[in-house]
């Protein structure tokens, strides 16, 4: 069952996945914001 990786590789990779999915789902998310305040800005604007 040995894959060739030690414990410590393993879970390093799995960190950095992680790490990597929560980056992306930050970015949406802050992108998901920004488009929301600048239409919000627009319909003040536009009163």
């Amino acid at each position: 069952m040995d894959s060739g990786k030690s414990a410590p590789q393993l879970a390093a990779e799995a960190t950095a996945a992680a790490a990597l999915k929560a980056a992306e789902a930050t970015k949406a998310a802050a992108k998901a914001a920004a488009e929301a305040t600048a239409k919000a800005a627009a319909a003040a604007a536009g009163k």
